[in-house]
């Protein structure tokens, strides 16, 4: 007789299956739910070696899919100064002043998490070396597209008089030809990141695509295989259970792969190839090799990662129109049309998803138009192309979402309609389009897949705090539509949707007889919780292909 290894009893679960949206306990046996249903329903199953975990009549939910995520940088940060949410000269250097007492060996200083705004006036390297004067000390914004370094770490990084980067990258310069410490986009920051003890290798997958140059040593793969243990267990703490990781490279998918045959790989993740606007065209054929190699439940490869724009806050993001108060200027696309549709076309060809960083609306129609370019060359197919962001969208795009298979890839607690987050310097940017912007729910009622995720270490990682800002968002202007988000649509993006964007809809995402054991019980019962007290649920226990990952 079929017996389970784990029985969740007493529990309000929310299935996110359509045929049983509800049951009140759940089976699993090996890395499989065995049985969705009632007591009675898993009753028979118990035996002597079966674990019963008693939910208390708490809300229990598939695991939470992470549609967006840089683990690898999240991991590392997790040691990393934060400065989020701190704003004033004094409070900064404050928490700078803390932070070395208790780390007097430090030769690089590296912060993250302020805003453009955070000290008042712009940033400068004259600003930072008031706080740390006598070792490079480099600051991130919390978007990642910027970073601030004191005059110590441009004179190590030899960048005092700028240099030639690629477009849509830049090291700010004076009237005078001198640096003023603003590095915008990653070909700037990560030659100060070069200073930091990890060499910014965290960060090599997202801004070069490269593997470290030379080959990190044995003792730098066991401290980066430190810190993606440490990015994992966070993210299990947190009830996720997969992870979209938006950086690609090989060195990434090597250290994951040796997490997984030592059996330490606590959470499923999905890594992209980064194609980068200066690479041959022919150099994104590199991600068929990494899809042959890396097949499997727990990890995988079969999507390419592109940036086609940078962010509101820099100028860098596609606009259609003149920034409003920036006028002349639309922003800096980092492809061509022509360029990107010649490359999708490609990806497509080879039957990979493609995932695109596009912020404004004019890098969104230029996605869209990509997308159509690569349907209208190789034929239409079931893709689920995504993008990423959509922090402005023209209403004529809207409908084209869902005509040509895009997944609306969103990260609700980014947004400045979210109670307590920053409206400038967005409002400024947006203008009079600004009831097109971060507009979740006219995405989703105009019939597109909508995924939720954080962007974590942009944002924080913890879901239940994008839960509580997909559902109590507030208009920013009269004439803007609210986008909350009902409870069951929020639940939704944060699981079955994020299994459908990487095709695995057949077996994760949904608490469903078969499917992969993958598990959050939570301390509350999310019916009965106010929407703005969301951000204060935890899971009690996470399990991951069957397997206990987190218990409190």
């Amino acid at each position: 007789m079929t017996s389970a290894d784990i029985l969740i009893t007493n529990a309000r679960i929310l299935t996110m299956d359509a045929a049983q949206p509800r049951a009140e306990a759940l089976a699993i046996k090996g890395n499989r739910i065995l049985r969705v249903g009632s007591k009675h329903d898993v009753t028979g199953l118990k035996a002597k070696h079966t674990r019963v975990i008693d939910a208390q009549m708490k809300t229990v939910i598939p695991g939470i899919i992470e549609g967006h995520v840089h683990l690898f940088g999240g991991g590392v940060e997790l040691d990393t100064l934060l400065l989020s949410g701190l704003n004033g000269f004094d409070a900064i250097a404050d928490s700078v002043y803390q932070y070395r007492r208790k780390r007097p060996g430090d030769t690089v200083l590296l912060a993250t998490g302020i805003a453009h705004e955070s000290f008042g006036e712009p940033i400068t390297r004259q600003i930072l070396d008031r706080i740390v004067a006598d070792i490079p000390f480099i600051v991130g914004c919390f978007d990642h597209h910027t970073m601030w370094a004191n005059t110590k770490a441009l004179e190590a990084a030899g960048i005092m008089k700028g240099r030639a980067l690629p477009v849509g990258n830049e090291i700010v310069l004076d009237h005078n030809g001198i640096a003023t410490g603003e590095l915008r986009e990653p070909a700037a920051y990560m030659l100060v990141q070069a200073l930091t003890p990890t060499g910014g290798r965290e960060w090599l997958g997202m801004t070069t695509g490269e593997d470290p140059h030379p080959p990190a040593t044995p003792a730098q793969r066991a401290t980066d295989l430190k810190f993606f243990k440490q990015g994992i267990a966070h993210a299990a703490s947190l009830g996720i259970t997969s992870m979209h990781n938006m950086d690609g490279n090989w060195y990434q998918l090597e250290l994951l792969k040796s997490l997984l045959d030592n059996g330490e790989l606590d959470a499923r993740v999905e890594i992209p190839f980064h194609q980068k606007n200066y690479f041959p065209l022919e150099r994104v054929d590199e991600a068929i090799e990494m899809r042959a190699k890396y097949q499997g439940d727990m990890l995988h490869c079969d999507r390419v990662k592109l940036f086609i724009d940078g962010v509101l806050e820099t100028f860098t993001a596609l606009m259609i129109d003149d920034y409003p108060d920036a006028p002349g200027n639309k922003g800096a696309p980092l492809f061509t049309a022509e360029e990107f549709n010649a490359l999708v076309t490609r990806v497509d060809s080879h039957g990979l998803q493609v995932s695109t960083h596009a912020i404004a609306d004019g890098a969104v129609r230029r996605t869209l138009d990509g997308y159509e370019a690569a349907a209208k060359a190789n034929g239409k197919r079931d893709s689920r192309h995504r993008i990423e962001h959509i922090e402005l969208i023209d209403p004529a795009d809207i409908p084209r979402l869902k005509e040509l298979g895009v997944v609306a890839s969103l990260q609700p607690v980014t947004a400045p309609t979210v109670p307590g987050n920053l409206l400038e310097p967005i409002l400024s940017r947006v203008g009079d389009k600004l009831p097109y912007a971060y507009a979740w729910q006219l995405v989703r009622n105009a019939g597109a897949v909508v995924a939720f995720s954080s962007d974590w270490p942009i944002a924080p990682l913890n879901p239940f705090q994008g839960m509580q800002a997909a559902l109590t968002a507030k208009p920013l202007r009269r004439d803007c539509t609210s986008q909350a988000q009902s409870l069951m649509d929020t639940l939704h993006a944060f699981t079955a949707a994020g299994a459908y964007m990487e095709f695995m809809e057949d077996r994760k995402g949904t608490l469903k007889d078969g499917y992969l054991a993958d598990i959050a019980i939570l301390d509350a019962d999310l019916e009965r919780t106010p929407a703005d007290a969301f951000a204060t649920i935890r899971p009690v226990t996470t399990i991951c292909d069957g397997r206990v990952t987190f218990e409190q």
